[in-house]
């Protein structure tokens, strides 16, 4: 070794000594051979065993598996009542059926019952109240993109060649 590097390497030395011989005094718990079968990350807790290893990834697999199936049965169901796999005609049909309530339960002028007005104190007699109507959003309209149609390329046909 040369001059330069002795007083670097007694450098390193000495830190070391100085981070681990607090540390070397001690002694080493002797280990002991686990119980079969008894796992236990904390003294006093037990995590069931579904929890544990295989039944930790099954069990996530079926949860994840459990939402895909929700999932695709609603999508299922919106498009078996829409006619489209289409989520904006999910939207319209919402929309429409809104408005057919709202619709439905606007009352006919001139249509009111004996036992309703009846019912009504004087003082509500002085004029209609007015029911306030909410009115979904209006979509845009979509149109679909134009596809360009697509001509298959000729298949070139052998020729044989001429012999001379």
């Amino acid at each position: 070794m040369t001059r330069e590097t002795r007083p670097f390497d007694r450098h390193l030395e000495d830190d070391l000594h100085l981070l681990l011989d607090r540390h070397a005094g001690g002694t080493i718990p002797a280990w002991r051979m686990p119980e079969p079968g008894r796992r236990t990350p904390e003294p006093g807790r037990r995590t069931p065993p579904i929890l544990r290893g295989a039944g930790a990834a099954l069990t996530a697999k079926i949860a994840v598996g459990a939402v895909v199936a929700v999932t695709a049965a609603g999508a299922t169901a919106e498009a078996v009542i829409t006619h489209s796999v289409n989520p904006v005609d999910w939207a319209r049909q919402v929309t429409q059926q809104v408005q057919q309530v709202q619709q439905a339960q606007k009352p006919q002028p001139g249509s009111t019952s004996p036992a309703s007005s009846a019912t009504q104190s004087p003082h509500a007699a002085t004029g209609p109240i007015a029911t306030p109507v909410v009115s979904a959003p209006a979509l845009p309209a979509v149109t679909p993109p134009v596809v360009p149609s697509v001509t298959p390329l000729p298949i070139p046909t052998p020729s044989t060649p001429a012999l001379p």
